[in-house]
Order: structure tokens, then sequence, then C-alpha cells
């Protein structure tokens, strides 16, 4: 159930133009692709393969990580993650979290979706895997096993 509703949403992001902006060196300004999630065909795809500005990229796999952890049971929803000193210091975009508060993953999956919060992001890295760099690593490997590429 996760899964699909993860690839819906990722889906959904990425064709309401939350990709951003491509800085020189990108080629597209936007990309979007739907994927049947029971065949993997492609339903629609504009840009797809092109290089984008990767923040949002990350920000969407860091998503799908999430989803895919809630779909695992490694997560709920519910669950309040920590807040680090290392989270708390992550330049804008952010929430302004401070050390030592938590966030609700359910709130967690919100804020990456809407405010694409670069503090969050590191409170769900370190949630997932212990460090962000290790997380890093994790979300580099799942997204060439999905097929990405560059």
């Amino acid at each position: 159930m996760f899964r699909k509703t993860a690839l819906l949403f990722l889906t959904l992001l990425t064709l309401a133009g939350w990709i951003a902006l491509a800085p020189s060196g990108a080629a597209a300004r936007y990309a979007s692709i739907v994927v049947d999630a029971e065949t993997g065909q492609v339903l629609h795809a504009v840009n797809a393969d092109t290089r984008n500005y990767p923040a949002s990229l990350t920000k969407m796999m860091t998503l799908y990580m999430v989803f895919e952890a809630l779909e695992k049971g490694e997560l709920k929803l519910d669950q309040r993650l920590p807040v680090s000193k290392r989270a708390s210091g992550m330049p804008p975009s952010k929430l302004g979290l401070k050390q030592g508060q938590t966030i609700r993953v359910e709130d967690a999956i919100l804020a990456l979706a809407t405010k694409s919060a670069n503090d969050v992001a590191v409170v769900v890295a370190e949630a997932l895997a212990g460090k962000e760099t290790t997380f890093a690593k994790a979300m580099t490997k799942r997204a060439r096993e999905l097929g990405m590429t560059r």
C-alpha cells in the first residue's frame, strides 16, 4: 500500500512542477514520469532522463525511503523522530527545528513535500540510517536499483 502511495505521491509532486528550475549545465526546466506501479510500464514521460537540479530529486528519494520504511514497519506515521544538533543547523529551506525537539513521521513527510525542509531531511536520514552520510549511500544504492543512473 505504501509503495503505491509513494509512487503516486512522487508522481504528483513531479507533475506539479516540484522539481526546481535547472541551473546552468542541466538541460530540463521540469521533468515528469508516470509509471504503472503494477507493471512498471511508463505511461507518461517528459525529460525523464534529463539532468535536473538534484535537491528536489534528493527530497523525493528521501520520501521514497520513508514510504518504504513505513511499508516494512520500520517507521510508524505517529512515531516521533529526534532532532539532532546537526539537523537543527541545516541551512534554509527548513522548519527551524531545535536540537532536542521531535517531529512525527507524518509531519516530516508533509514538511519534505511542501517545504523541502533540509532540517527535516537530516532528521529522517538519521532516523533511518544513524548518520546522514550512511543514509545518502543507502539512498543512492536504492536509486540505482530503481534504474536511476545519473
